[in-house]
């Protein structure tokens, strides 16, 4: 297809340097650093796979400028000359594909080891509702540290060959607590009029531009506001971004909005389910205020017709991705070349963030099994083989594309009408539909690949033996589970994937049975678009969401517009609650002192979990056919885990 991409790549200047295209990767954490702060081979990898991928910049994920504060181990360092080796290597290996590389530069502040802040306000964590930090305060000799900390490690990294550095100003980190109003009741020079919360961002920009000289990069990222109560405005940001202008600023970076405290919130561009999409209205507004570059984050805006628009138009001058380019980090050769189709679209889980900053792990994608493991191409095998491919969902689908990347003959056979299992199931929900970006991604490159995918065909031992497969891949999926409750059996019970697949009629009076994460979204869909009188959710654990990521946990039930209006509509949780019987007229329960109670209903909604569906793979291995179990078939788990599995699985067999 012949498309426009003349904005993605329209000229660009930054500083002295020329820039290859507009789409930039976006600094995000990887942790993938030593555990002492050195940048390691994975590191490099990372970087290396999306300069190869054509970003036109890259930018590293923060890299800390004091060893005594700095976020969650392990975090790039740049606070002490004994890093420069391994930063170089880095360098090295991005310039070697023509690829300008912006080392950000990072102060955590009150979040991560020792906390500190302007004036030790605390502040809620990302994605754990009801967790605080308490913060120390600052005096001002050690503020004035911090600001020459920054400037030495601007210094460090021009010294090791990196074009420039960004400071990281945004997402409540120590800089935009020094600006926040909220945050900020200093009375020194660093705090209390508008004026006195910029200096130290001042300080700091024109400190690097005096010790780096004219030509270094020098960036800020910032956000438009940050939807705290008493915050930072847009007027704020514009005097600040304005300012740093004056004193040698060569580009501004607008991230999202909002900070770890308000990330969750659905009115936060922050590119999570339920927000607002992409910010270029935003940038050609500071555009307007600046004579410098502007870029943006993506924001959950993933349709490069949309990037190319707003490039063209002067709404903005670089798009920065973050999760698309973890999801896919080929994707700006893809852009640029116009196959858009071929682009592995980002499906939003937050997987993403909730590997590489709520919990203690590596970053990792849901869809891309290779981010932060090296992202090694697939090899041809010595052999061709005949593959056999059972069940068309995320384990499937890898299956399928990484052994016809093999040079086998793949055969992919699904007993329903469409690829997608019950990852279609799972993007039914509420603001999920971006899930069905991997099945229609999915299906445009089975079909490139040449696999033969047999669409409505139920498959059984038969079946599959008479086509004499060297490997079958059993990707059949799970089934809702259905324990031995007295009862359960009932024509009356609905499953919930009947709820979301509109297949059902519902009465005034709800109970969803289980309040795990497909439950609490069934009740979500349940309560706003069915508007039952009540609606009751049991759960035999001690907590709802227990097997949800803390975002997802956290855009629920910290948002007014969702959970706490539910409540205040009829919904009525009950957890450590077992029920012990369906009845007619509803269910009888027993909570964890023994006290019993029955609880009348017009439908029962069953939310139980799911069993893995393992029947095909048993009879499989039964008649000594060689045959791996994958994904839920194997053990019921989340999309990452299923698709990472079929991909190491497809390389070895």
């Amino acid at each position: 297809m012949n498309r426009d991409v003349s904005g993605l790549v329209k000229p660009l200047k930054l500083g002295r340097l020329s820039i290859k295209n507009r789409i930039w990767n976006s600094p995000l954490w990887t942790r993938t650093a030593h555990v002492d702060g050195e940048v390691s081979d994975r590191t490099i990898a990372h970087y290396e796979a999306r300069a190869k991928g054509g970003c036109g910049v890259i930018t590293t994920e923060a890299c800390a400028v004091d060893e005594d504060h700095h976020w969650i181990t392990p975090q790039i360092a740049i606070w002490d000359d004994k890093f420069l080796p391994g930063h170089r290597r880095l360098v090295e290996a991005i310039h070697a594909y023509n690829t300008p590389i912006i080392c950000q530069i990072h102060h955590s502040g009150m979040f991560g080891t020792n906390p500190v802040s302007p004036s030790g306000i605390p502040c809620a964590d990302l994605g754990k509702v009801g967790e605080f930090i308490q913060s120390r305060e600052l005096a001002t000799e050690e503020i004035e540290v911090i600001r020459d900390k920054f400037i030495a490690a601007a210094c460090r990294a021009q010294a090791v060959g990196y074009d420039g550095v960004e400071v990281h100003g945004a997402t409540a980190y120590l800089l935009e607590q020094f600006f926040s109003p909220h945050n900020n009741h200093r009375t020194d020079k660093y705090g209390g009029s508008l004026e006195g919360r910029m200096q130290l961002a001042i300080e700091i920009i024109a400190g690097i531009r005096a010790a780096c000289g004219p030509d270094f990069i020098v960036g800020y990222c910032g956000a438009d506001c940050d939807w705290v109560e008493g915050g930072i405005t847009r007027d704020q940001t514009s005097a600040l971004v304005v300012a740093l202008e004056k004193v040698g600023l060569t580009y501004f970076d607008l991230q999202t909005d909002g900070t770890y405290e308000t990330f969750h919130k659905i009115e936060c561009s922050a590119g999570y389910r339920r927000q607002p999409i992409g910010q270029f209205d935003k940038t050609a507004y500071y555009k307007s205020i600046l004579s410098i570059p502007v870029t943006t984050r993506g924001s959950g805006e993933y349709d490069p017709e949309h990037w190319n628009a707003a490039f063209l138009n002067d709404e903005c001058d670089a798009i920065r991705l973050g999760k698309q380019i973890l999801a896919d980090p080929d994707t700006p050769n893809k852009a640029v070349s116009g196959d858009w189709e071929a682009i592995r679209t980002c499906i939003k889980c937050g997987n993403c963030i909730n590997s590489g900053e709520v919990m203690p792990y590596e970053l990792s994608c849901a869809i891309n099994p290779g981010l932060g493991r090296y992202e090694k191409p697939v090899e041809r095998s010595f052999e061709t083989k005949n593959v056999v491919v059972i069940g068309g969902g995320p384990a499937g689908i890898e299956a399928a594309r990484v052994s016809a990347l093999r040079g086998h003959k793949v055969t992919l056979i699904e007993k329903n009408d469409a690829l997608g299992g019950n990852l279609y199931v799972a993007s039914l929900p509420i603001s999920k539909e971006t899930f069905t970006n991997y099945i229609r991604w999915g299906g445009e490159i089975l079909k490139r690949l040449g696999v033969d995918v047999r669409l409505g065909t139920a498959a059984d031992a038969e079946l599959v033996a008479s086509m004499n497969p060297d490997t079958v891949f059993v990707a059949t999926g799970s089934n809702p589970a259905m324990p031995p409750i007295p009862g359960i059996d009932s024509d009356k019970l609905i499953k919930a994937e009947d709820v979301l697949k509109g297949k059902a009629t519902l009465g005034k009076n709800v109970i969803v049975a289980g309040a795990g994460e497909v439950g609490l979204e069934t009740a979500d869909l349940i309560m706003t678009n069915h508007k039952p009188e009540s609606l009751t959710l049991i759960e035999m654990r001690p907590d709802l969401g227990m097997d949800m990521n803390p975002m997802d946990k956290a855009m629920l039930f910290a948002n007014p517009a969702i959970y706490p209006t539910h409540f205040q509509n009829g919904l009525r949780p009950m957890v450590s609650t077992r029920i012990t019987e369906f009845r007619e007229d509803g269910v009888s329960v027993e909570d964890k002192d023994g006290n019993k109670l029955d609880i009348p209903a017009d439908s029962i909604v069953l939310a139980l979990g799911y069993v893995s569906e393992h029947k095909l793979y048993d009879e499989l291995k039964a008649k000594g056919i060689n045959a791996v179990a994958l994904g839920d078939a194997a053990k019921v788990s989340k999309i990452v885990t299923a698709i990472y599995q079929a991909n190491v699985m497809a390389r070895d067999n």
